[in-house]
């Protein structure tokens, strides 16, 4: 047995050696409103779900106002996001009337006409088709100037000694580099271009000539896009799309039209996407100049290679924060309303080349959204990203584009259930579905969400008021997780080079070593304890304080209390976010390693530094050979780390039980018979209510008996049907002056459940 079991607190164990254990006969302290018990049986329509309706085909005023009356009446749907398409090159229509055109504008009209009279809501989606940014292509037509730009690398080997005489590449030249391939030795040759001519006598050696230029991109839809990291371009955007709806319907903004929405702003299909002020901001962030340090995007430079990398990477995060997200965030509170939208890849492994850095770029933007499309369960472990970056910026809600590209053979009524359900137990509680169609015979992205599929029309009325039901109970208030766990961006971003031949795809491209998506996994689906991520340069706000054995997060609304730490597999981590999480250590934390232990330093120069307090935390020197032997340290002032080198389901929750009582446990910890569908949960704390929300996607019965911190008074609420009734078999007991409350949970295949809680 490893010695840190012996601190183990087991409820399962200790309950049956309690003095009492009773079942619930008290008076009742609290009963629920009756406000809350009438808004969820008929839950208002700000919280049903509210699609796209992509318009593929010629709208008009007829077909506009069928079509949102089906959408309420038949399928329970409380607004729509029109969603107008640019035409296929196979000769797929797009939307008519053209995009923004006059005749375009007063279709619109007609939409936010009927949605006035049926009571509805307008999503106000913010280009033609996908990307956002396009303009309907109109910035491209009028303003190549503002479209992305990519940066390129033109490379030769060079024998010296030599003379150097050479042509630059067409575009705005960023760097030119001569690196020894031996010694790694690097000379920047900027200074030695003049009239589009390198001239450089080449050393002795053989040297790999890099010129590094930035040009016009590509596009991988119908238009150009925006530079979404130039404000001056982002600007431009913003008057041709944004201020035209403005200046046409304004009056109907925050009452018909509430949100906006922009789609894929970021860099799929555009790795390298670059800006014209890079070098200057990579200069003011990081203190030193970058053009002698491009070849790092590439190649290996020496020992500072990934700090580098990092801080080129971090720059690019930064700007696409300040660029896009920013400026239409701005411009929707100047208008009293909220935007949402996502980057692309925002649940993958890695944000380097789709979104930089998915805390940062959700920054300014009201509702953070994940992007939940391709498949059912794809991406799963990772919109735990979006909704912690909610809790970090203290934002109530948290939305979801969903159903997305699933596959028509799989898709079923209890697909919209399982995806749902699945989101809510990770920080989802705003339903975009992915969606509606003009021209139902013509569903371009599978599958049809609408009143008008065969396959789904019955069940959706009940699904929306499902939906409905879950987001008035999820909306707002403080979650509580106890566990915080690290995003190791510092890895993501050291470790990411560009053009790898072992790159498998955009998004995917980390190190061996990286598994904090696998750690999210086995939180949620295997221990089934809620956690939170910690972006690491954020931890070191004081917006993160550390008490004694503890990191508060010291929000207005969404406060939370975190009694264990875990940093995952990782070679690299900032020196700075390192001596906070020894300072917990220090102050009585409790800090777990799950994997790979860093040893080198996201800041140039400081690995020693690393290395050194690795040891003095974990008591494990960092380089040496692995070993599968979990290594205990503690310190005098109770702090606790463990170095858990193989995680894995069992040995990750034991040391989560040598400091922390679980705030939910479950006896017996279900054992789903397959992988469709997981037992999960959500805790939060909402207008003076602890509400519990418990969801069962699988195929599976689940019974089990759930123990919760606090003597409780319980009601069940069923988000299925709309019933709420008190639960009268409860027992109550307590350990060390802390109180509990033990209960049966029975939950049915693909079935959620909602316990509402008064503390007595």
């Amino acid at each position: 047995m490893i010695i840190f079991y012996k601190e183990r607190i087991n409820l399962s164990i200790l309950i049956f050696s309690v003095g009492f254990v009773f079942n619930s006969c008290l008076s009742v302290n609290s009963e629920l409103s009756e406000n809350l018990v009438n808004d969820f049986k008929n839950p208002p329509k700000e919280f049903k779900p509210m699609p796209f309706w992509h318009i593929n085909g010629e709208l008009t005023t007829e077909g506009i106002r069928k079509q949102m009356k089906d959408a309420k009446e038949l399928a329970g749907f409380s607004g729509i996001s029109v969603l107008p398409l640019a035409p296929k090159n196979d000769g797929r229509p797009g939307t008519t009337p053209k995009f923004l055109s006059d005749d375009y504008l007063e279709r619109f009209q007609d939409v936010l006409d009927t949605a006035e009279e049926l009571e509805m809501q307008v999503i106000l989606y913010d280009d033609n088709d996908f990307p956002s940014g396009m303009a309907g292509g109109k910035l491209g037509e009028l303003f190549p100037q503002h479209t992305m730009k990519r940066l390129d690398k033109v490379e030769k080997i060079v024998k010296g000694p030599s003379s150097l005489k050479d042509n630059i590449p067409e575009g705005k030249l960023l760097s030119a580099v001569a690196m020894n391939l031996e010694t790694l030795q690097r000379f920047e040759l900027s200074d030695y271009v003049e009239n589009g001519t390198l001239k450089w006598q080449v050393p002795k050696g053989t040297w790999r000539i890099m010129v590094f230029v930035m040009v016009k991109d590509s596009y991988h839809k119908a238009f150009p896009v925006v530079d979404y990291m130039d404000t001056t371009a982002v600007r431009e955007m913003i008057r041709m799309t944004y201020d035209v709806y403005k200046e046409n319907f304004e009056s109907y903004f925050g009452n018909t039209i509430k949100m906006t929405f922009f789609d894929d702003v970021g860099f799929w299909k555009h790795p390298r996407t670059w800006t014209g002020r890079f070098n200057e901001k990579f200069q003011e962030l990081n203190g030193y100049d970058p053009k002698p340090w491009y070849p790092a995007l590439w190649y290996d430079v020496g020992p500072d290679t990934e700090a580098v990398r990092h801080a080129f990477f971090n720059t690019r995060a930064e700007l696409l924060a300040e660029g896009f997200p920013k400026l239409v965030g701005e411009w929707t509170r100047t208008n009293g309303l909220k935007d949402t939208g996502h980057p692309p890849g925002n649940y993958d492994p890695t944000p380097i080349d789709m979104n930089a850095d998915i805390f940062k770029f959700y920054r300014h933007t009201a509702i953070p959204l994940t992007d939940a499309i391709i498949g059912y369960q794809f991406g799963q472990n990772g919109h735990k990203l979006i909704s912690s970056a909610a809790d970090y910026y203290d934002k109530p809600v948290v939305s979801t584009e969903i159903y997305g590209a699933y596959k028509e053979q799989s898709i079923d009524s209890l697909i919209l259930y399982r995806s749902a359900m699945d989101l809510f137990s990770r920080g989802v509680n705003f339903v975009v579905p992915h969606g509606m169609w003009y021209n139902p015979n013509e569903v371009y992205i599978p599958p049809l969400v609408s009143p008008y599929s065969k396959k789904l029309a019955p069940a959706l009325p009940g699904y929306s008021n499902f939906v409905g039901r879950s987001c008035m109970l999820l909306q707002g208030g403080k979650r509580v997780a106890n566990i915080g766990v690290l995003y190791p961006f510092e890895e993501l971003a050291g470790w990411y080079r560009f053009e790898d031949p072992e790159n498998p795809r955009q998004g995917f491209f980390v190190s061996p070593e990286t598994n904090y998506l696998e750690i999210s996994g086995l939180l949620t689906n295997d221990i089934r304890q809620d956690f939170t991520f910690i972006h690491p340069e954020y931890f070191l706000d004081n917006k993160y304080e550390i008490d004694q054995g503890s990191v508060l997060l010291n929000n207005s609304e969404n406060k939370q209390k975190y009694s264990a730490l875990i940093l995952t597999g990782c070679k690299i981590i900032s020196l700075k976010t390192l001596q906070k999480l020894k300072d917990y250590y220090v102050k009585g934390g409790l800090v777990i390693s799950a994997g790979q232990l860093p040893f080198k330093s996201s800041e140039i120069g400081q690995d020693e530094k690393v290395k050194a307090l690795i040891l003095e935390i974990f008591g494990v020197d960092p380089t040496a050979t692995a070993t599968s032997k979990i290594k205990v340290n503690n310190n005098t002032s109770n702090g606790k780390s463990i170095h858990i080198p193989n995680p894995n389901e069992n040995n990750l929750s034991e040391a989560i039980k040598t400091r922390l009582v679980y705030d939910i446990e479950f006896s017996p910890n279900p054992i789903l018979s397959t992988n469709l569908g997981k037992f999960n949960y959500i805790h939060k704390i909402k207008d003076g209510k602890d509400i519990y929300f418990f969801s069962n996607s699988s195929d599976d019965i689940i019974e089990t008996e759930v123990t919760l911190k606090g003597k409780l008074d319980l009601h069940q609420a069923n988000p299925h049907n709309g019933n709420i009734q008190r639960i009268e078999n409860i027992s109550y007991f307590k350990i060390n002056n802390q109180e509990y409350t033990k209960c049966e949970l029975i939950l049915k295949p693909v079935s959620s459940i909602f316990w509402i809680a008064y503390q007595y």
